[in-house]
Protein backbone atom coordinates (compact mmCIF):
# COMPACT_ATOMS: atom_id res chain seq x y z
CA UNK A 1 0.00 0.00 0.00
CA UNK A 2 1.21 3.33 1.01
CA UNK A 3 4.31 1.84 3.34
CA UNK A 4 5.17 -1.67 4.49
CA UNK A 5 3.43 -1.14 7.29
CA UNK A 6 0.45 -3.57 8.60
CA UNK A 7 -3.08 -1.55 8.79
CA UNK A 8 -5.91 -2.95 11.19
CA UNK A 9 -9.58 -1.53 11.84
CA UNK A 10 -9.46 0.22 14.86
CA UNK A 11 -13.28 -0.42 17.00
CA UNK A 12 -14.26 2.67 18.45
CA UNK A 13 -17.58 1.47 20.32
CA UNK A 14 -17.89 1.31 24.19
CA UNK A 15 -21.17 -1.21 23.57
CA UNK A 16 -21.51 -4.94 23.71
CA UNK A 17 -24.06 -6.68 21.94
CA UNK A 18 -23.63 -10.10 22.38
CA UNK A 19 -26.79 -12.61 23.54
CA UNK A 20 -24.36 -15.15 25.28
CA UNK A 21 -22.73 -13.04 27.58
CA UNK A 22 -24.15 -10.66 30.54
CA UNK A 23 -22.11 -7.73 29.46
CA UNK A 24 -21.89 -5.39 33.27
CA UNK A 25 -19.27 -2.21 32.17
CA UNK A 26 -17.22 -0.36 34.94
CA UNK A 27 -16.19 2.96 35.10
CA UNK A 28 -13.23 3.45 36.74
CA UNK A 29 -11.71 6.93 37.75
CA UNK A 30 -7.81 7.41 38.07
CA UNK A 31 -5.91 10.29 39.71
CA UNK A 32 -3.92 12.32 36.95
CA UNK A 33 -0.84 10.81 38.86
CA UNK A 34 -1.31 7.30 37.34
CA UNK A 35 -0.44 8.39 33.85
CA UNK A 36 3.10 8.20 34.72
CA UNK A 37 2.84 5.26 37.96
CA UNK A 38 3.68 1.86 36.64
CA UNK A 39 1.55 -1.28 36.55
CA UNK A 40 -1.54 0.73 37.55
CA UNK A 41 -3.32 -1.02 35.04
CA UNK A 42 -2.27 -4.53 35.40
CA UNK A 43 -3.59 -4.11 38.82
CA UNK A 44 -6.85 -3.27 37.65
CA UNK A 45 -7.02 -6.01 35.12
CA UNK A 46 -5.63 -8.83 36.96
CA UNK A 47 -9.17 -8.61 39.33
CA UNK A 48 -11.27 -9.81 36.40
CA UNK A 49 -9.45 -13.21 36.13
CA UNK A 50 -9.39 -13.32 39.83
CA UNK A 51 -13.26 -13.11 40.01
CA UNK A 52 -13.07 -16.07 36.95
CA UNK A 53 -15.07 -13.36 34.80
CA UNK A 54 -13.86 -12.75 31.27
CA UNK A 55 -13.26 -9.23 30.23
CA UNK A 56 -15.05 -8.58 27.01
CA UNK A 57 -13.54 -4.52 26.48
CA UNK A 58 -10.97 -2.61 27.83
CA UNK A 59 -10.37 1.18 27.08
CA UNK A 60 -8.49 3.98 28.37
CA UNK A 61 -9.80 7.78 28.43
CA UNK A 62 -6.51 10.06 28.79
CA UNK A 63 -7.14 13.52 28.24
CA UNK A 64 -4.96 15.29 26.27
CA UNK A 65 -1.08 16.19 26.78
CA UNK A 66 0.22 15.81 29.86
CA UNK A 67 -2.63 14.85 32.01
CA UNK A 68 -4.36 17.21 34.43
CA UNK A 69 -7.85 15.84 34.79
CA UNK A 70 -8.84 12.45 36.10
CA UNK A 71 -7.68 9.35 33.41
CA UNK A 72 -10.59 6.92 33.18
CA UNK A 73 -10.41 3.34 32.17
CA UNK A 74 -13.60 1.32 31.04
CA UNK A 75 -14.22 -2.24 31.66
CA UNK A 76 -16.98 -4.96 30.23
CA UNK A 77 -16.77 -8.33 31.75
CA UNK A 78 -19.17 -11.06 31.47
CA UNK A 79 -20.95 -11.26 35.15
CA UNK A 80 -24.11 -13.55 36.04
CA UNK A 81 -24.34 -12.06 39.62
CA UNK A 82 -24.81 -8.39 40.91
CA UNK A 83 -23.07 -9.84 43.79
CA UNK A 84 -20.10 -10.49 41.96
CA UNK A 85 -20.07 -7.22 40.27
CA UNK A 86 -19.97 -5.17 43.42
CA UNK A 87 -17.36 -7.38 44.96
CA UNK A 88 -14.99 -6.39 41.97
CA UNK A 89 -16.14 -2.62 42.37
CA UNK A 90 -14.69 -3.43 45.68
CA UNK A 91 -11.58 -5.03 44.96
CA UNK A 92 -11.00 -1.35 42.21
CA UNK A 93 -11.47 0.60 44.91
CA UNK A 94 -8.97 -0.36 46.67
CA UNK A 95 -6.63 -0.47 43.59
CA UNK A 96 -3.59 2.85 44.09
CA UNK A 97 -4.82 6.02 41.83
CA UNK A 98 -7.99 5.04 41.90
CA UNK A 99 -10.66 7.29 42.99
CA UNK A 100 -13.96 6.28 42.06
CA UNK A 101 -15.75 3.18 40.54
CA UNK A 102 -18.86 2.75 39.46
CA UNK A 103 -20.49 -0.27 37.50
CA UNK A 104 -24.20 -0.94 35.23
CA UNK A 105 -26.00 -3.87 34.48
CA UNK A 106 -26.91 -4.66 30.81
CA UNK A 107 -29.27 -1.80 29.73
CA UNK A 108 -31.37 -4.91 27.86
CA UNK A 109 -30.51 -8.63 27.70
CA UNK A 110 -27.07 -9.46 25.98
CA UNK A 111 -26.47 -5.41 25.60
CA UNK A 112 -23.94 -3.76 27.71
CA UNK A 113 -22.73 -0.01 27.03
CA UNK A 114 -20.57 2.49 28.68
CA UNK A 115 -23.14 4.91 30.70
CA UNK A 116 -20.38 7.70 32.10
CA UNK A 117 -18.61 9.15 28.64
CA UNK A 118 -19.82 12.58 27.20
CA UNK A 119 -18.53 14.36 25.28
CA UNK A 120 -16.45 12.58 22.29
CA UNK A 121 -13.23 14.31 22.76
CA UNK A 122 -10.73 14.26 20.42
CA UNK A 123 -6.69 16.73 20.26
CA UNK A 124 -8.72 18.67 23.82
CA UNK A 125 -11.70 19.43 21.21
CA UNK A 126 -15.57 18.02 21.43
CA UNK A 127 -15.83 15.84 18.39
CA UNK A 128 -19.00 13.80 17.13
CA UNK A 129 -18.52 10.30 15.54
CA UNK A 130 -20.06 9.71 12.24
CA UNK A 131 -20.54 6.20 10.40
CA UNK A 132 -19.64 5.87 7.10
CA UNK A 133 -23.41 5.80 6.24
CA UNK A 134 -24.07 9.08 7.30
CA UNK A 135 -21.54 10.62 5.75
CA UNK A 136 -22.61 8.89 2.27
CA UNK A 137 -25.48 10.52 2.49
CA UNK A 138 -23.81 14.25 4.06
CA UNK A 139 -22.04 14.59 0.72
CA UNK A 140 -24.25 12.23 -1.62
CA UNK A 141 -27.62 14.11 -0.81
CA UNK A 142 -26.04 17.58 -1.57
CA UNK A 143 -24.29 17.20 -4.45
CA UNK A 144 -27.14 15.84 -6.12
CA UNK A 145 -29.64 18.08 -5.55
CA UNK A 146 -27.30 21.39 -5.04
CA UNK A 147 -24.63 20.36 -7.65
CA UNK A 148 -20.86 21.78 -7.77
CA UNK A 149 -22.19 24.93 -5.78
CA UNK A 150 -22.32 22.50 -2.70
CA UNK A 151 -18.85 21.64 -3.27
CA UNK A 152 -17.64 25.12 -2.95
CA UNK A 153 -19.65 25.33 0.60
CA UNK A 154 -17.75 22.39 1.64
CA UNK A 155 -14.52 23.65 0.35
CA UNK A 156 -14.54 26.73 2.07
CA UNK A 157 -15.97 25.96 5.27
CA UNK A 158 -13.67 22.94 5.74
CA UNK A 159 -10.70 25.68 4.72
CA UNK A 160 -11.80 27.63 7.26
CA UNK A 161 -11.65 23.76 9.90
CA UNK A 162 -8.34 23.21 8.46
CA UNK A 163 -6.57 26.69 8.72
CA UNK A 164 -7.76 26.53 12.70
CA UNK A 165 -6.60 22.76 13.05
CA UNK A 166 -3.55 23.71 11.98
CA UNK A 167 -3.33 26.81 14.57
CA UNK A 168 -4.69 25.47 17.21
CA UNK A 169 -2.85 22.05 17.25
CA UNK A 170 -0.55 21.23 14.70
CA UNK A 171 1.64 24.72 14.88
CA UNK A 172 1.74 23.89 18.41
CA UNK A 173 3.13 20.68 17.86
CA UNK A 174 4.94 20.26 15.19
CA UNK A 175 8.34 22.66 14.76
CA UNK A 176 10.38 21.16 11.61
CA UNK A 177 9.18 20.01 8.23
CA UNK A 178 9.20 16.32 8.37
CA UNK A 179 7.45 16.61 11.90
CA UNK A 180 4.48 18.45 9.99
CA UNK A 181 4.31 15.73 7.85
CA UNK A 182 4.84 13.00 9.71
CA UNK A 183 1.87 14.62 12.08
CA UNK A 184 -0.19 15.61 9.16
CA UNK A 185 -0.60 11.89 7.51
CA UNK A 186 -1.01 10.14 10.77
CA UNK A 187 -3.63 12.59 12.41
CA UNK A 188 -5.62 12.01 9.23
CA UNK A 189 -5.85 8.22 9.07
CA UNK A 190 -7.05 8.30 13.20
CA UNK A 191 -9.31 10.40 11.94
CA UNK A 192 -10.40 8.40 9.28
CA UNK A 193 -10.90 10.45 6.36
CA UNK A 194 -8.05 8.01 4.40
CA UNK A 195 -4.37 7.08 4.19
CA UNK A 196 -2.45 10.33 3.79
CA UNK A 197 0.73 10.52 1.55
CA UNK A 198 2.63 13.66 1.32
CA UNK A 199 4.17 13.00 -1.89
CA UNK A 200 5.73 17.05 -2.07
CA UNK A 201 5.89 20.12 0.08
CA UNK A 202 8.16 22.96 -0.61
CA UNK A 203 7.27 26.56 0.26
CA UNK A 204 5.38 27.40 -3.13
CA UNK A 205 3.91 23.68 -4.02
CA UNK A 206 2.76 20.66 -2.39
CA UNK A 207 1.15 17.28 -3.56
CA UNK A 208 -0.76 15.33 -1.42
CA UNK A 209 -2.10 11.44 -2.31
CA UNK A 210 -5.09 9.68 -0.52
CA UNK A 211 -5.58 6.15 -0.48
CA UNK A 212 -9.34 4.58 0.46
CA UNK A 213 -10.75 8.45 0.81
CA UNK A 214 -13.61 8.04 2.51
CA UNK A 215 -15.67 11.35 0.82
CA UNK A 216 -14.98 10.13 -2.57
CA UNK A 217 -15.77 6.52 -1.67
CA UNK A 218 -19.26 7.99 -0.63
CA UNK A 219 -19.34 10.03 -3.90
CA UNK A 220 -19.35 6.86 -6.09
CA UNK A 221 -21.55 7.17 -9.30
CA UNK A 222 -22.73 10.83 -8.61
CA UNK A 223 -22.09 12.74 -11.93
CA UNK A 224 -19.94 15.87 -11.42
CA UNK A 225 -18.79 15.18 -8.10
CA UNK A 226 -15.36 15.46 -6.61
CA UNK A 227 -12.97 16.02 -3.73
CA UNK A 228 -14.78 19.41 -1.91
CA UNK A 229 -13.97 18.37 2.01
CA UNK A 230 -10.51 17.13 2.34
CA UNK A 231 -9.49 19.88 -0.67
CA UNK A 232 -10.72 22.33 1.70
CA UNK A 233 -9.31 20.64 4.61
CA UNK A 234 -5.78 20.38 3.48
CA UNK A 235 -6.07 23.69 1.67
CA UNK A 236 -6.36 25.48 4.71
CA UNK A 237 -3.76 23.27 6.65
CA UNK A 238 -1.50 24.98 4.19
CA UNK A 239 -2.65 28.45 4.63
CA UNK A 240 -1.49 27.73 7.85
CA UNK A 241 2.06 26.30 6.91
CA UNK A 242 2.39 28.89 4.27
CA UNK A 243 1.19 32.19 6.05
CA UNK A 244 -0.89 33.14 3.42
CA UNK A 245 -4.57 33.26 3.10
CA UNK A 246 -7.02 31.28 1.13
CA UNK A 247 -6.96 33.25 -2.06
CA UNK A 248 -3.29 32.57 -2.63
CA UNK A 249 -3.79 29.22 -3.28
CA UNK A 250 -4.41 27.48 -6.05
CA UNK A 251 -5.78 23.62 -5.34
CA UNK A 252 -5.88 21.11 -8.14
CA UNK A 253 -7.51 17.58 -8.09
CA UNK A 254 -5.11 15.43 -10.60
CA UNK A 255 -6.59 12.00 -10.08
CA UNK A 256 -9.47 10.74 -8.01
CA UNK A 257 -10.85 7.45 -7.64
CA UNK A 258 -14.52 7.99 -8.59
CA UNK A 259 -13.05 8.65 -12.05
CA UNK A 260 -11.52 4.96 -11.64
CA UNK A 261 -8.03 6.42 -10.66
CA UNK A 262 -5.90 3.87 -8.04
CA UNK A 263 -6.19 6.85 -5.33
CA UNK A 264 -6.87 10.85 -5.24
CA UNK A 265 -3.97 13.32 -5.83
CA UNK A 266 -4.29 17.25 -4.92
CA UNK A 267 -1.79 19.88 -5.90
CA UNK A 268 -2.00 22.95 -4.52
CA UNK A 269 0.11 25.85 -5.66
CA UNK A 270 1.24 29.07 -3.72
CA UNK A 271 0.92 31.96 -6.38
CA UNK A 272 0.83 35.81 -6.21
CA UNK A 273 -3.66 37.06 -5.94
CA UNK A 274 -4.16 38.89 -8.80
CA UNK A 275 -8.08 40.46 -7.78
CA UNK A 276 -10.23 40.27 -11.19
CA UNK A 277 -11.19 44.21 -12.06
Amino acid sequence: MVEERKLSPYHMGRIIVNKRSNPFFFNITLSPEAYRAIGVLQEIIRLFPEENVPILLCKLSIPHGEPSENIRVIVSADIRDPKQAERIASKLRRVRYVKEVDYSPPIIPGVGIDMWSFPPMIRGERAAIFSESIFKWLFRFGWEKIGSGYGGILYRSFFEAGREAYEKFYSKVATSKEEHVKLLEETMRLLGYGILKVVELTDKIAIFRIYDNLECRSLMGVEGAENAMLRGLLAGWLSGYWGVDIYFIRPKETRCIIRGDPYCELEYRKEKYEPLV
